[in-house]
């Protein structure tokens, strides 16, 4: 059976990320709309936080149904980064048109914080959106993780002083995606992954990154020893695509659309002055 996130063999004890801060900061701030989903993403998702990794916070708001019906269009994305409560907090909202459209696209940053365990707000709303969510899985997933696996090599490359980081999401992008394409599952956390496919080596890199500092450097020939994996999590992937067998695309954009349409109707209805 697999193994999951919360497992004890998996924990990371103080490592975990703290939920109650990321809680206090949205509670601290003007957001501009209803936030249906928050969740912690990052290095504490993808198995290898380090003492003094910042919290990443990505989610999806329903911006308020007055701003979608005059002229304008409220905005679909909100960005924060600031320094909460001593700990570096990245905060990103996609409106739920935008998030919904880029999940039938097959676009992987939405499906992992919709399917993040690590959930500042559980909801029934939630629980529906994350089945909608797993319905979508579809070969178009692997474009997303293709591209990203290769632009973090290239920023790896031009990198003046490469890291254990830059590398671990190098490994994390390519695995997340061939587990994907392979299972129909969403595993972002390295440390299941990487045993699974062949690649025990990465979870050296994770001990090295948890104990240290998020943004260390490693020696030349430990970098270019990675380095030389990278053809063969590219091939992984791209046989993983070739042999998947998922759908082509996404089979429930109707339902998606609908979901979000009762959400819609339900902001009005509680907007709606009594009697009316």
């Amino acid at each position: 059976m697999e193994r999951n996130v919360h497992d004890p063999e998996l924990d990371l004890g103080d490592l975990a990320p703290d939920l109650d801060l990321g809680r206090r900061y949205l509670e601290s701030i003007t957001l501009p709309g209803r936030v249906m989903v928050a969740a912690v993403t990052g290095a504490h998702l993808y198995g290898f936080p380090s003492p003094d990794s910042d919290l990443d916070l990505k989610g999806i708001y329903l911006a308020p149904l007055r701003s979608l019906l005059g002229l304008g269009r409220p905005a679909e994305s909100f960005d924060r980064m600031v320094v909460f409560d001593d700990v570096e907090v990245d905060l990103t909202l996609t409106e739920a048109r935008q998030a919904l459209d880029l999940l039938l696209r097959g676009n992987g940053n939405m499906l992992e914080r919709i399917l993040s365990p690590w959930q500042l707000q559980p909801s029934d709303e939630l629980e529906e959106l994350r089945a909608l969510a797993r319905r979508t899985i579809s070969k178009k997933y692997f474009r997303h993780y293709q591209g990203f696996f290769r632009g973090k090599c290239r920023d790896h490359e031009r990198s003046e002083a490469p890291g254990a980081k830059s590398l671990l999401y190098i490994y994390r992008v390519a695995l997340t995606g061939i587990h994907l394409l392979h299972s129909g599952e969403l595993c972002a956390d390295l440390r299941v992954t990487a045993p699974r496919y062949g690649y025990d080596d990465a979870l050296d890199l994770i001990a090295l990154k948890t104990m240290g500092s998020e943004r260390g450097s490693i020696a030349a020939p430990v970098d270019a020893h990675h380095r030389g994996n990278w053809q063969r999590l590219a091939t992984d992937l791209e046989e993983a695509h070739a042999t998947s067998s998922l759908p082509e695309q996404a089979p429930n954009a109707g339902e998606l659309s609908e979901w979000l349409i009762q959400r819609r109707l339900a902001e009005l209805d509680a907007g709606a002055p009594a009697g009316s």
